[in-house]
């Protein structure tokens, strides 16, 4: 069983508000306490009206990824017993279980901003759909259950 905290994740403004010729800075967080809805759903995980734009020629205060997406759940089990036949032959019967209870893992709030590398997770302030969870962790679109659940049974003899 595999539990993680939250992906840490950056909002960018989308625009170039410090006159730098650097896209995607960050914007300015206006309400610290209003970043996450009293409700987080995958629609409105991240509140947009407590980040607004710099003022032009300044950058934003906010911090690199210092929003928290959604946690990870893997539950992954196996049960096995070995059962005596003879002195020197056994037999195995094993059971195994990945994604046990076939959670939904959520990734983190996109679309991703354009044009900011390779450094992260981040997103971009002026889209419609900012704040929404659009994906799984598996990359999969739409709120899937992504890696399905998986049960197999293996008999193992030894001899």
């Amino acid at each position: 069983m595999s539990i993680t905290s939250a992906q840490l994740f950056a909002v960018f403004a989308g625009t170039d508000r410090a006159l730098t010729t650097v896209l995607n800075q960050p914007p300015n967080l206006v309400n610290p306490n209003g970043i996450y809805p009293s409700k987080q759903t995958a629609d409105n995980w991240i509140n947009a009206s407590a980040f607004l734009p710099a003022d032009p020629g300044t950058y934003g205060n906010l911090g690199y990824n210092s929003l928290k997406g959604p946690h990870t759940v893997h539950i992954n089990m196996a049960l096995s017993r070995t059962f005596a036949i003879r002195e020197r032959q056994s037999i195995q019967i094993r059971a195994e279980a990945f994604n046990l209870p076939n959670h939904v893992n959520l990734n983190t709030p996109g679309p991703l901003a354009s044009g900011v590398g390779n450094i992260g997770r981040s997103v971009n302030l002026n889209t419609t759909n900012f704040g929404q969870i659009l994906s799984d962790i598996s990359g999969n679109s739409g709120l899937q259950a992504g890696d399905y659940r998986v049960i197999q049974f293996a008999l193992k003899l030894m001899f």
